[in-house]
């Protein structure tokens, strides 16, 4: 009985771990530059780096709140031959927003 007490307090995580925190971060880091590479899809990003996608999907909407990604187009995507939103985070390609759009309000 004190072999399973030694053996559960070993591979338990304590609670000043940050094991989960920093995957977390590497992740969101890799995944961040492989978008900066070229336009990607998810998929793409999957096969490049291993990270799952549900992953990715949650990264990408995290970017896209903070304005760091942009779906640039849709198109056939070359592994699945389904319509696939490609995504960048080279702010060089990204779209640019028209700021002057008026607003229906103003106009009345």
């Amino acid at each position: 009985m004190d072999i399973r007490k030694k053996v559960a307090s070993s591979t338990t995580n304590l609670p000043n771990d940050k094991g989960k925190d920093m995957n977390f971060h590497s992740q969101y880091q890799m995944v961040y530059q492989s978008f900066k590479e070229k336009p990607k899809t998810m998929l793409d990003v999957f096969i490049e780096t291993g990270i799952l996608r549900c992953n990715i999907c949650r990264y990408v909407a995290d970017m896209e709140e903070k304005g760091i990604i942009q779906l640039l187009y849709k198109k056939e995507d070359k592994h699945t031959k389904f319509k696939a939103g490609y995504y960048t985070t080279d702010k060089t390609l990204f779209h640019r927003v028209d700021n002057n759009q008026y607003n229906a309000s103003e106009v009345e």
